[in-house]
């Protein structure tokens, strides 16, 4: 709707929810929306995926997995392409669709899990958020990396929904996989991030829960400019 806005420089907003709930469709239209930079804490998990792999550690190995997440200086973009919620670089250097390759999706899950990784990445998440202007996307921003933010929002689908958005997603890319392997995947990663020890994905206490099945990208991002507006957080011109 290309709603106009004036808002202040370092607002947060954070958006989390499960696999499939819309988070990166949603998160870089709101962030274009609002002239904001879209970041999601995924991303920070897939690239130290792809940095394991790019030094030959072991993804299931802790230390390969701090080390290659130490050596990370990732900077974050709008993708021009629209596909996906940012532009990733490192060093300077794109590595956008490295970080969406069939090995990096095979060994993102079990490094997400180790809890030294994740707090090693805290710190690197906290200062990309930290700079204001951000819409900020994961399973934790609202819970724990960013739990100060103006606005908390918990987007929920139904497994059907997510399973029909993932395999869509995947078929465009060129991959040929089947809705119940989707399906399965969808269950897998739902019951690692409920069942994590480290910060479990979960609602925020004072996160406002958007529920999207039978809702377009724009319907829901309209509903969180309502929600914006109502709070006195952004105001129309």
């Amino acid at each position: 709707m290309g709603t106009h806005t004036r808002m202040p420089p370092r607002l947060v907003i954070a958006i989390d929810g499960p696999v499939g709930a819309g988070k990166s469709s949603v998160g870089r239209l709101l962030a274009e929306r609002l002239g904001f930079t879209c970041v999601d804490s995924g991303l920070f998990y897939r690239a130290a995926a792809w940095a394991v792999l790019q030094r030959g550690g072991d993804s299931d190995r802790a230390a390969d997995a701090v080390a290659a997440a130490r050596s990370l200086d990732l900077t974050f973009e709008p993708d021009p392409t629209g596909r996906r919620a940012a532009q990733v670089r490192q060093d300077g250097v794109d590595i956008t669709e490295q970080l969406y390759t069939s090995a990096v999706e095979r060994v993102v899950s079990p490094v997400s899990r180790l809890a030294a990784l994740r707090q090693t990445l805290l710190a690197a998440q906290r200062r990309a958020i930290g700079v204001g202007g951000v819409v900020a996307l994961g399973r934790d921003i609202g819970t724990v990396v960013w739990p100060q933010a103006a606005l908390k929002i918990y987007l929920d689908a139904s497994l059907e929904r997510r399973v029909e958005r993932k395999w869509r997603q995947r078929t465009e890319a060129g991959e040929t996989i089947a809705r119940a392997e989707v399906r399965r995947l969808l269950e897998d990663r739902d019951r690692l991030d409920a069942g994590r020890s480290t910060s479990p994905l979960r609602a925020a206490v004072d996160a406002v829960i958007v529920q999207t099945d039978g809702l377009s990208i724009a319907e829901v991002v309209d509903r969180l400019e309502a929600e914006l507006r109502a709070r006195r957080l952004v105001e129309a011109r």
